[in-house]
């Protein structure tokens, strides 16, 4: 009599361990959204914004400011380059036109931020002006960017 009873306890499990494997295995076939780049990232006074293109291309706009305070008039060096680079995974750099050749700007995206490291110190920006920094995603609005200078020859 105990015969049957295991026999059928082994069977429920079976069914049991195919059901629950079936179960996951379409929770996993299901497509993994990716989150996009585009949108505007802000750090103290900087301002990034992004738009993701075709082929895995990105165009990358960013403002930087320094404020200086010179006899109680407030004056602010700036910095900016607006460049269209390819992105790798998540990952964009970017050399400006206006810079050294030793000057690099690395971001890396992630959902809600751009963390940001430059390499090089001469970027043609203005005295003190950097892009490093963790930006804040505020907006994931595909921004409104002029149209993009010609590049020269």
């Amino acid at each position: 009599m105990k015969k049957p009873i295991e026999i059928s306890l082994a069977l429920v499990l079976l069914v049991l361990v195919f059901h629950d494997d079936s179960f996951a295995n379409k929770k996993a076939s299901k497509p993994v959204q990716r989150v996009s780049v585009t949108g505007t990232y802000r750090y103290v006074l900087n301002t990034i914004e992004v738009l993701e293109l075709p082929e895995n291309r990105v165009r990358i706009s960013f403002s930087g400011f320094w404020p200086n305070d010179h006899k109680r008039v407030e004056t602010r060096n700036v910095g900016s380059f607006d460049e269209t680079v390819p992105l790798k995974v998540r990952t964009a750099v970017v050399k400006p036109r206006y810079g050294d050749d030793q000057c690099a700007i690395t971001i890396e995206f992630t959902a809600t931020r751009a963390i940001v490291t430059e390499e090089g110190y001469r970027c043609g920006f203005g005295f003190n002006v950097e892009a490093d920094g963790t930006y804040r995603k505020v907006s994931s609005k595909p921004p409104d960017l002029p149209p993009p200078d010609q590049p020269q020859d």
